[in-house]
């Protein structure tokens, strides 16, 4: 039996198929990954995103505005889980467009794209409170922020 050689176009067509599969692996991973380091501990049902962002000051203020702006952030607790739900969501529509046979990379694209919104709001929306917290406190409890960090 003779081989037939398949045109060049459909070796080509595989290719495609082959890179935008690869790519939406990759954002689903990263995706679960940004989804897993910002998720809801579950010791102290606090969001990790939100005790990422008061690391930094806990070794440079006083505890007890380190307490002061942890309080102001707690009432943010509530919109933080929805985001995150919010995240987890798009991240499984992502993967269903990943595994269809012939994957839209529009709508993979779009997917991304509401992906780096949702992350993106849910970090301007905790340091802007974090930072109303910190302006609130007295000019000699935020004096420290001024010195280099410890390393």
């Amino acid at each position: 039996m003779a081989r037939t050689v398949q045109p060049r176009r459909r070796r080509i067509s595989w290719l495609w198929v082959a890179l935008v599969l690869s790519l939406a692996v990759n954002a689903f991973v990263l995706g679960a990954f940004v989804t897993e380091r910002i998720g809801v501990r579950k010791g102290d049902g606090g969001p990790r995103v939100v005790r990422m962002e008061l690391r930094w000051l806990k070794d440079r203020l006083p505890p007890e505005a380190v307490d002061k702006i942890e309080t102001s952030l707690s009432g943010l607790k509530p919109d933080i889980v929805a985001r995150i739900d919010r995240l987890k969501t798009l991240r499984a529509e992502l993967a269903t467009l990943a595994a269809a046979p012939e994957p839209d990379r529009a709508a993979i694209d779009a997917n991304l794209r509401e992906i780096r919104l949702e992350v993106g709001a849910m970090q301007e929306q905790i340091q802007s409170r974090t930072f109303d917290a910190v302006l609130a406190l007295p000019p000699a409890d935020r004096a420290p922020l001024a010195k280099p960090a410890a390393n």
